[in-house]
């Protein structure tokens, strides 16, 4: 059989398929990343309502657990309709982690119906609650960060790491939620429940700041619009933060505490839809040019009088980086081309640092938790406990946290 010779249109129409296939896939990554953050949203006031439920001893929201409960079920389902279509791709290069991330994410959502029944029955405290439904958000949240992860054009992975942050931050808002509910609920905020509040605070500032720094100018538009400045809000902040035993404890503070947050929330779902829409609008701005990237590639060797150019590129070896000259251009383009040239390198370089940046954040959480996990079986420690003995050897050593983690799980034979 005779062989055919492929032509440079040949290699230029795969080249512009298998872009769109990509692309393809970040946008069926983008749906699925919808339908989980919805699941995170109703998961969220599910552990909110119930946190508060179970310190009032049934008293408050009986209803509306009932009812928030049925909604987080309603929209699982609708979660497994999206992964399910993510485990009919084809397995392809660099998908295997994300492939793993949502095997763990949907082990993670089999413990909600034991957790539920716990609290149903009222034999765990607010606090192993809260625990349980943070497991299962933070195996979403990582679900999602894996796919934006695995995002390489670069327009998308600055949409998707805007979204991650801010998901985080709403997270961490959403504790803070539930844990002063029950704070106010009970009548009282243990040192360890105002260091907590304090430290989502702050952890919420952090993520809100990164996401300020990668989201599109319209979502940080829609972002300033909702921005949540209630004086009474701040003040019962400031009371749970500080206030051991506060004055207006009790359940109608629970309520209002609970009321102001979720209001807060809610604006943030409104500039989480801004940043899922500016996500999808990249995935399909990035496949409608690859679309129109049919004209197969100049001659290799234009004629000079075309006022064309030519790239030359040296070995590496005899090229100190940096070198680049722009004797080969014509001088009408060298300026142009060269300035386009750098600016692609650095904003390259800059995203690969800061999604690196991003990737060592998931991995130092990690490695705390694995260590706080050791501390919980082999202390018989609350995750509150454990996360302050870390905290505690830390500042005595003068370390880093994940430092002294990863110092307990190199030991944990031992323990």
């Amino acid at each position: 059989m005779k062989s055919v010779v492929p032509t440079a249109r040949h290699f230029t129409d795969l080249a512009r398929a298998t872009a769109i296939a990509e692309l393809s896939g970040l946008l069926q990554t983008g749906r699925l990343i919808n339908r989980v953050s919805q699941l995170i949203d109703a998961l969220q006031l599910e552990r909110g309502t119930s946190n508060i439920w179970l310190s009032s001893d049934g008293r408050l929201f009986d209803r509306e657990r009932g009812a928030r409960t049925r909604h987080a079920l309603q929209v699982r389902q609708e979660a497994d309709i999206e992964l399910a279509a993510l485990a009919q791709r084809q397995p392809q290069v660099g998908g295997a982690r994300l492939f793993n991330r949502a095997a763990c994410a949907l082990t993670a959502l089999e413990t909600l119906p034991a957790l539920r029944e716990g609290i149903s029955h009222k034999t765990l405290e607010p606090s192993a609650a809260m625990s349980g439904f943070n497991e299962v958000i933070r195996q979403l949240l990582s679900l999602i960060f894996d796919a934006a992860d695995a995002a390489t054009e670069p327009a998308v992975s600055r949409a998707m790491i805007a979204l991650f942050s801010f998901m985080q931050g709403k997270e961490l808002a959403g504790q803070e939620r539930a844990l002063g509910a029950a704070g106010f609920a009970c009548g009282a905020f243990g040192d360890a429940e105002r260091l907590k509040l304090t430290t989502l605070i702050e952890g919420q500032n952090r993520c809100f700041a990164t996401f300020s720094q990668f989201a599109a100018e319209g979502v940080m538009q829609r972002w300033a619009a909702q921005r949540f400045d209630n004086a009474e809000f701040e003040r019962l902040r400031r009371i749970a933060c500080t206030q051991p035993h506060p004055d207006i404890a009790g359940e109608e503070s629970a309520l209002r505490w609970f009321a102001l947050h979720t209001r807060r929330m809610n604006g943030f779902k409104q500039v989480q839809s801004a940043l899922e829409a500016a996500l999808m609008d990249s995935c399909r701005a990035a496949i409608r040019q690859a679309e129109r990237q049919e004209e197969p590639p100049a001659s290799p060797h234009p004629a000079a009088e075309d006022g064309a150019f030519q790239l030359v590129i040296s070995p590496l070896e005899e090229t100190p980086p940096g070198a680049l000259t722009t004797d080969f251009l014509s001088p009408q383009l060298s300026r142009s081309v060269l300035s386009l040239a750098q600016q692609q390198s650095l904003r390259l370089q800059q995203l690969g640092q800061e999604l690196a940046t991003l990737r060592a954040g998931v991995e130092e959480r990690k490695v705390i938790d694995q260590a706080k996990t050791l501390l919980i079986r082999h202390r018989n420690l609350s995750e509150e406990q454990a996360y302050q003995t870390l905290r505690t050897m830390a500042m005595n050593q003068n370390k880093r946290l994940v430092e002294i983690a990863a110092a307990i799980l190199a030991i944990a034979d031992v323990l």
